[in-house]
């Protein structure tokens, strides 16, 4: 249950950087009362909502970085070298090549595990609530959630950042002086600064979305922060759900009430609270819920292994709706 709170990262994000002149009390009541009419309205409404949002928000997302692909088409092959290189050979001041790839390797696992919820039992939640005779190919629909979100939106958000030189503008470096390795990890998480704001995350993706769609228009940051309202806003309630099937399973159905208004709490503390202690938060709450996951899912691998078996050995008719 714990970790179903951990989407408030989300909320923070939402008013971080961005010039839309509301205080964050005012942004963590309106995500709460948001958040709440909607998910006390049961599954029926957190699938309206959310099924809506999610291709709304995916659709405006993927048209703006595929066309700032297209205007820097001749800058995507250096890109990707860019980012092979600088994974496998950072920079020295990284804390040297090995601190470098481990720091790397750490940062990509946990906003990896963050984004795409791979291993960790929670979109199985949703998932299983499908109407279907073959588990084994809602697991296989299952499985196009992390290669679209991680294998394509998350590549082209590297591509926008690299290929408009967002993330090499000068004005906005800070010089590492250290290279002890836990000094480094501090230091590619608060390395840029814009202001008296961190200057990564949705601020560097708005930034980069700014940059490349400036042909075209001079709101491109604005996309940024349409989508990141709408993902907060989609995760926000879709999560509610996997903690609330949690609460039921742990302590029955009148443990419902008690959960969703707690949850609502965690919603607008997400909207007030510290940046780097929400952080802190999400990912010992990912930790925590994905580690007994894992082991549940390789003791399962036998049964597992004779359904796909059983699945796949026939032929079937193609889904009709």
């Amino acid at each position: 249950v714990l970790g179903k709170l951990h989407p408030l990262t989300f909320k923070h994000e939402i008013w971080t950087g961005f010039e839309l002149s509301i205080l964050q009390i005012i942004n963590g009541l309106v995500m709460s009362i948001v958040v709440g009419m909607v998910i006390i309205g049961g599954i029926s409404r957190i699938g309206d909502v959310t099924g809506f949002l999610a291709p709304f928000m995916a659709l405006i997302y993927i048209t703006a970085a595929s066309l700032i692909i297209i205007l820097n088409i001749d800058k995507i092959g250096q890109s990707f070298s860019t980012i092979i290189s600088m994974a496998f050979n950072p920079p020295a001041t990284v804390a040297g090549t090995g601190g470098g790839i481990l720091m790397t390797m750490l940062w990509g696992i946990k906003r990896g595990l963050y984004s795409n919820e791979a291993g960790q039992g929670s979109a199985a939640i949703a998932h299983s609530t499908a109407k279907t005779n073959y588990p084994i190919r809602e697991g296989t629909v299952a499985m196009l959630g992390p290669y679209i979100d991680t294998i394509i939106i998350c590549t082209m958000t590297g591509l926008v950042i690299i290929s408009t030189g967002a993330w090499k503008h000068t004005e906005f470096y800070v010089k590492i002086t250290s290279s002890s390795v836990n000094e480094a990890a501090l230091a590619l998480q608060d390395g840029i600064y814009k202001g008296n704001q961190l200057f990564n995350s949705s601020l560097l993706t708005s930034h980069a979305f700014k940059i490349g769609l400036s042909p075209i228009f001079s709101f491109g940051d604005k996309i940024v922060t349409i989508s990141v309202l709408l993902f907060a806003i989609s995760t926000a309630i879709a999560w509610s759900f996997y903690g609330n099937r949690s609460a039921v399973y742990l302590f029955g159905e009148k443990a419902i009430k008690p959960y969703l208004w707690v949850y609502v709490l965690f919603v607008f503390i997400g909207g007030i609270a510290e940046l780097e202690a929400i952080w802190a938060f999400g990912d010992a709450a990912l930790g925590i819920m994905t580690f007994p996951n894992l082991i549940s899912i390789v003791l399962l691998t036998g049964a597992l292994k004779t359904m796909s078996k059983e699945y796949f050995s026939v032929e079937h008719v193609p889904y009709k709706k």
